[in-house]
């Protein structure tokens, strides 16, 4: 069974402010609102897990060659691009979700 995952290396996420009644939604002056949209939250997470991903291979090729001989360290990179690769696609697939129930809600 695998121990805890680490997540410190991700940005926090907070969601749009709603407060009710009358209250104002999302405005930027309101504290914890979102700053940019969802789409390019979502593009520059994909570039950071892109980036992980090739931090591994780099790490792999290292080792691989002789030019290292840190296997923890390389262990480790696998690790950071395995869960965050993971985390990616457990996104992506919520996201397919949510989209296939609201085109379920609108027939």
């Amino acid at each position: 069974m695998p121990g805890p995952v680490n997540i410190t290396g991700l940005p926090p996420v907070r969601p749009t402010v709603e407060m009710r009644p009358g209250g104002l939604v999302g405005r930027a002056d309101a504290p914890h609102s979102v700053s940019k949209p969802f789409a390019a939250f979502l593009s520059e997470q994909v570039s950071q897990v892109n980036m992980v991903q090739k931090q591994a291979d780099e790490a792999v090729a290292a080792v691989a060659t002789g030019r290292s001989n840190n296997l923890h360290e390389m262990m480790i990179a696998l690790d950071k691009a395995d869960v965050s690769f993971r985390m990616l696609t457990k996104v992506r697939s919520k996201a397919v979700d949510a989209y296939h129930e609201i085109m379920r809600m609108s027939v």
